[in-house]
């Protein structure tokens, strides 16, 4: 007999109300769970496997290739155009290889994909806002308790500036609406000023975006945003604990929305019932 989605249910495999919390959090994993906490688990705590996605894949090659920059600055390496793109180049390659196939249409399209990092990363380099100075920090982990959250935070920054300015690199297929783009980056962007001032006693003067614009003649923007009062950061600190208690009490459901239409785990979802349904009926 061939099973039907209706005589397989999807479920967690995990216990309801578990109770367990999470050793940290951190500003990624609380937005993707607030995001949607179904495709939360299917990324994180399933770990179901699938292609990586063409925008990933060049946004991790273009990351490793900006880090080596801030690195040579702050190290006094190489840091001139053809080290940088060299170092794009053999990335691009190691994370398909390392990290299982990308999403590409075909060899076109991945051409065309490589040669887009290598213009953007090229217009970073040549734009105001490359460093020019010796940055204070490249590729920060920090790991702080923040009160009112049940569990570590955790963050990795981009760049830290002399000035202490946290500064995060976006790729980006559009020209941002400032706005738009510092309100959808906002945990990360406070959760960046709370480490800093629990590891430093240090109120950054800006939370920066910095973004590398895929356009026919690639851009870079920063977008500031100033320092969270104390309304802001509550707020966030609050964003960042109901994701903890959802982790912890195993709350992972459908959340329809935008993202649906570019998920990879449409087939899943489409299994998805509550465990308590599936109880209902076995009894």
């Amino acid at each position: 007999m061939i099973a039907t989605l209706q005589d397989t249910p999807f479920s967690t495999g995990l216990k309801t109300w578990a109770q367990t919390l999470p050793d940290h959090i951190s500003p990624t994993a609380a937005k993707s769970y607030l995001s949607c906490s179904l495709m939360f688990y299917f990324e994180r705590v399933a770990c179901i496997r699938k292609k990586t996605s063409v925008a990933l894949h060049l946004g991790k090659a273009v990351h490793a290739a900006l880090q080596a920059f801030h690195l040579a600055r702050w190290r006094g390496g190489d840091d001139t155009p053809d080290a940088i793109a060299a170092v794009f180049e053999k990335s691009f390659a190691d994370l398909e290889r390392d990290e299982g196939p990308v999403n590409f249409d075909d060899q076109a399209d991945r051409d065309k994909t490589r040669i887009d990092g290598l213009r953007v990363i090229a217009a970073y380099l040549d734009s105001p806002e490359a460093m020019q100075s010796k940055p204070r920090a490249v590729e920060v982990l920090l790991k702080e308790d923040i009160p009112g959250l049940s569990v570590p935070l955790t963050g990795a920054m981009d760049l830290v500036e002399g000035d202490f300015t946290p500064v995060d690199f976006k790729s980006s297929a559009s020209k941002p609406d400032p706005v738009n783009a510092a309100f959808d980056h906002e945990i990360q962007l406070v959760s960046y000023q709370l480490l800093m001032e629990a590891a430093t006693g240090e109120t950054p003067p800006s939370l920066d975006l910095v973004f590398l614009v895929k356009t026919k003649k690639p851009q870079t923007i920063r977008v500031k945003s100033p320092p969270a009062d104390a309304h802001r950061k509550r707020r966030v600190v609050a964003l960042l604990e109901t994701a903890v208690e959802g982790i912890a009490s195993n709350r992972f459901h459908p959340q329809p929305g935008m993202q649906c239409s570019w998920c990879q785990f449409k087939n899943e979802c489409m299994a998805w019932l509550p465990e308590a349904y599936q109880e209902r009926r076995a009894a």
